[in-house]
């Protein structure tokens, strides 16, 4: 019998606190070996896009395969999970609400990993869609008590802070600008639709972590050449994907001022392999893409949650 599951089964059944757990256990199993990811490959259409990605999970037994399709702006996410011993399908679920969850936990987690332990202040740029479960999770793991929200729109970012203070139970404040949310902030998280930089190096304080969660295309920069420049470390999800999705780094190797080698992998920090940081006035940069891996480990948590409450609909298949 296979499992199906729409968004609002997902949403009624599936926690932050679990999906961090589920993310930081993928990326520990990962980075041991574990696990295997597929790297994002797109089909470019006239009408749009079509994105396949997926991963192994060695040690829980499952195989899994997210599909998405961009087409006029609209996104469509579904994962399909499969049993590693006999092949069947276990689930078939929507991911739109899956995958906000996987880039919360998964920015969540890197926080974890990367930041000081005394993190308390937040600057987020962008307060779209994918904004909020980054804030819920980076709360989570970390005595957050100030957050300072920018995006272009005013009415946006207040309306965003209001709604943030009232379901975390921490100040948040709408920031004048990029600048005002990223200085004296200790983590700072870019989830803006941008292909200009939105962070600009000179404006962290030392010590900062710098999250960057948008846009997935090498030809997009969230962070300036200066980021780099004063990042003691450099994190990604994947260092398979980097090259083709990761803009500001793209365009800092065509340059001249960055080389791939020097690349570090945030499985391997979370497996204990590598340190996140050297010090505590280190900056670290970590730039999230999003990986089929953790589709995976996202979609076997929802089976596992769903199917325990009794929520979705099974088939023979």
């Amino acid at each position: 019998m296979a499992l199906f599951l729409r968004d609002e089964d997902v949403l009624n059944s599936v926690s932050m606190d679990a999906m961090l757990e589920a993310i930081e256990s993928m990326q520990r199993h990962y980075g041991n070996g574990e696990a295997y990811c597929l790297p994002r490959r797109k089909i470019i259409a006239s009408s749009g896009m079509l994105a396949v990605m997926g991963g192994g999970l060695f040690h829980d037994g499952v195989l899994g395969v997210k599909t998405y399709t961009v087409v006029k702006g609209a996104y469509s996410f579904q994962v399909s999970l499969y049993d590693a011993e006999t092949g069947a399908l276990l689930c078939y679920t929507q991911a739109n609400r899956l995958g906000q969850l996987r880039t919360g936990a998964t920015t969540g987690v890197a926080v974890k990993y990367l930041s000081n332990p005394d993190a308390s202040t937040v600057g987020i740029i962008g307060t779209g869609y994918q904004a909020p479960t980054q804030l819920e999770a980076v709360c989570k793991v970390r005595g957050i008590k100030k957050i300072k929200a920018f995006s272009r729109n005013p009415e946006n970012r207040e309306a965003f802070a209001r709604s943030m203070t009232g379901s975390l139970g921490v100040e948040v404040t709408a920031a004048a600008s990029n600048r005002e949310a990223v200085e004296d902030s200790d983590v700072v998280i870019c989830i803006a639709a941008t292909m200009e930089p939105v962070l600009e190096g000179a404006w962290l304080k030392p010590g900062a972590t710098v999250i960057g969660a948008g846009p997935t295309t090498w030809r997009a920069r969230e962070v300036d050449d200066g980021t780099l420049e004063r990042a003691g470390k450099v994190f990604v999800d994947s260092a398979e994907q980097a090259p083709m999705e990761a803009g500001d780094m793209a365009g800092a190797v065509d340059r001249g001022i960055f080389q791939w080698s020097q690349v570090l992998e945030l499985r391997h920090a979370v497996a204990g392999l590598i340190a996140g940081r050297d010090s505590a006035e280190q900056i670290v940069y970590a730039k999230l893409m999003g990986t089929g891996v953790a589709d995976v480990a996202a979609a076997k948590l929802a089976y596992d949650t769903a199917k325990a409450a009794g929520a979705g609909m099974e088939m023979d298949w």
